[in-house]
């Protein structure tokens, strides 16, 4: 996610009103490829939690709320709204601290096919729908791919 940020910032969103992620599938592309540390074309279980510790900013094994959106927001205001939609996407247990139950949960959510492994499809297919459901908080309000 760090990585997709960067991209976006880049990108020159950081200055614009709206972000828009359009097109979805390349977008999650991007994360993928910024998220898959290894480069073997799986996300793994520990991929995903190594994902997370950078937003631990007290070091104590959970990531807050507040945690996660002063991380994502420092660099990019605009995914204020946004980075609170993605946090409760990510809390399943709804308990506002993540951790490796739900760390556990949110992968077998990207295992469509239940294999115990995140292919760049499943992961690229569960991005492109979550960009779609929250496309009025980062989008111009448009139905896209």
């Amino acid at each position: 996610m760090e990585k997709f940020i960067a991209f976006c910032c880049l990108l020159g969103f950081a200055h614009s009103v709206v972000v828009d992620f359009r097109p979805y599938d390349h977008s999650a592309e991007l994360l993928f490829n910024g998220s898959d540390f290894n480069h073997d074309g799986i996300f793994s279980r520990d991929e995903l939690e190594q994902e997370f510790k950078k937003y631990d900013a007290n070091g104590d094994g959970l990531v807050s709320r507040h945690e996660y959106t002063n991380y994502v927001t420092a660099t990019t205001p605009e995914l204020h709204d946004f980075s609170h939609a993605l946090y409760d996407d990510y809390d399943v247990t709804g308990d506002h601290h993540l951790n490796h139950v739900d760390y556990d949960q949110y992968y077998a959510k990207l295992d469509a096919n239940v294999d115990g492994s995140v292919t760049r499809a499943e992961f690229v297919d569960y991005w492109v729908k979550l960009f779609q459901a929250t496309e009025h908080l980062h989008g111009h309000g448009h139905a896209g791919k």
